[in-house]
């Protein structure tokens, strides 16, 4: 696990702006406001007062002691903002509520990090996210995580695009953690687009369960779900389904894990439900080890076995991420070259 002054270093370089930190359960210390972008703490009166004039409907929080944040996108505007998620007391429970929205016509990419001071030990992020996606709007969520060895993470994300709107969901986990339990809900209207893409290093004694749920609602609407994990030693699961009930609706899952040791188990669990004759669902699946024939021809190259393995799976990590934007394929490939086997 990184610490916070390499975290720092590291991911607050990206040029978006603001770069918002959210720390234990503390109150957002940074506001900021115009005409195009808002970012407002959870707990800010303009924001129950915007949440109760637009009758948009969250889910339960029962929480008396939490942070968060407010963002919304306004309509035909860019926007580009950083969040880092930091735990620093040992055993806390930090509990988050934000909400996103991104009005019609609007964009907004969202870079997100979650780390632990390195002291800390045994602490549990659990967090309620709802975002809401305009007419022809667009989001971009990307999630690197850097918890510690002993993090409990438990996000639960509800997302609602409207007519022709975009949401792709972007999401890393390479360093170590205990466990982790993602299993958003999409509902996408007519001529929407879901893509959720993920990349997973599963340590010993991890257990990873990133799943999902695309309900296809409106005619036309596409949802695509991508599963990509390397497991050295821990539990993956990842449970995903798909609905196809709008008209001439298509949906797609695939989920793909290299098996590096004998205790690595995956459970891939891709659900199809068609309730419409005219819609269109598909899935595939590979999970297996690293060929004999991959390690031997590397090592006629003069590499010996665990180099062999290691350029296997960055290789393989590197196809998993080929698709995502830049800024994030750049941290990543920065990852995997400071990365070994293992660690």
């Amino acid at each position: 696990m990184m610490n916070l002054e390499d975290f720092l270093d590291n991911y607050s370089n990206l040029g978006f702006n603001p770069y918002i930190v959210l720390n234990d359960n503390e109150p957002l210390l940074m506001e900021s406001e115009d005409d195009s972008l808002e970012v407002l703490s959870i707990e800010n009166p303009l924001v129950k007062e915007y949440l109760e004039s637009s009758k948009l409907k969250l889910q339960d929080n029962e929480w008396k002691e939490y942070t968060g944040y407010f963002i919304k996108c306004a309509k035909n505007s860019f926007g580009n903002v950083q969040t880092c998620f930091l735990t620093s007391q040992k055993g806390l429970e930090q509990r988050v509520q934000n909400v996103i929205v991104v009005e019609e016509g609007g964009h907004l990419d969202l870079f997100t990090g979650c780390l632990s001071s390195g002291h800390v030990k045994e602490n549990v992020h659990r967090a309620i996210t709802d975002i809401f996606i305009g007419k022809n709007a667009k989001l971009t969520f990307n999630m690197i995580h850097s918890w510690g060895k002993t993090s409990k993470v438990y996000p639960k994300v509800g997302v609602h695009v409207q007519k022709g709107g975009t949401y792709i969901s972007n999401y890393i986990v390479w360093e170590e953690v205990k466990e982790i339990i993602s299993n958003p809900v999409i509902e996408l209207s007519d001529g929407a687009r879901a893509i959720t893409q993920s990349l997973s290093y599963i340590h010993p004694n991890s257990n990873i369960d990133l799943g999902g749920d695309i309900k296809l609602l409106g005619k036309a609407s596409v949802g695509e779900i991508h599963s990509s994990a390397v497991n050295g030693g821990g539990s993956f699961v990842a449970t995903t389904s798909i609905e196809g009930i709008g008209d001439g609706s298509k949906g797609h899952i695939d989920c793909n894990a290299l098996l590096l040791d004998d205790r690595a188990t995956v459970t891939a669990i891709p659900k199809l439900y068609s309730k419409n004759s005219n819609t269109q669902l598909t899935h595939e699946a590979f999970l297996g080890r690293v060929s004999n024939e991959e390690i031997e021809y590397l090592q006629t190259k003069g590499f010996n076995y665990d180099d062999a393995e290691e350029i296997i799976v960055k290789g393989f990590a590197n196809k998993a991420i080929e698709s995502m934007p830049e800024r994030v394929r750049e941290k990543m490939e920065s990852i995997l070259e400071k990365a070994k086997l293992g660690f």
